[in-house]
């Protein structure tokens, strides 16, 4: 029973990180939904990735409330996942001060939010909230989170 309880543990240890895949449209365009979705699984199972879920939605992205999001969130709190894809990170949201702080919260769960298309890493938006914070007179810890 010990021999096989460690197996059981090992085998949990050892998986593949769990991915959960995000595409957004801000207007009805189901082509471009499913070409990000297609562009973020091939991705996964380039890096052998285990996808865990998809969101698909469509709708602005000028606020951080949206139906979509919150399935995230609720995948993130029941510990579903390691990593949220996305094409880009204009995908989770226009707002960058929503977004910054969304993806902050990603990471105190312990969830990478990867960006597909590289442009603009999480590190590039942290580093210009700090730049933008540092002119209004604002300060941002060690972590990146907003302390004002």
């Amino acid at each position: 029973m010990d021999k096989l309880r460690h197996v059981t543990i090992y085998m949990r240890v050892a998986r593949a990180p769990r991915a959960w895949i995000y595409c957004r449209v801000a207007a009805r365009d189901s082509f471009a939904l499913k070409t990000q979705q297609e562009e973020l699984r091939a991705f996964a199972g380039k890096n052998d990735y285990e996808i865990v879920g998809c969101t698909s939605e469509q709708g602005a992205g000028t606020t951080m409330e949206r139906p979509g999001l919150a399935e995230i969130t609720n995948a993130v709190l029941r510990g579903e996942m390691d990593i949220l894809l996305v094409l880009n990170v204009s995908r989770l949201g226009r707002d960058i001060w929503g977004m910054a702080e969304y993806v902050d919260w990603l990471a105190e769960h312990n969830v990478e939010v990867i960006c597909l298309d590289g442009e603009l890493s999480i590190q590039e938006v942290r580093r210009f909230l700090r730049t933008k914070q540092a002119m209004q007179g604002g300060a941002f810890d060690d972590m990146g989170s907003l302390s004002l």
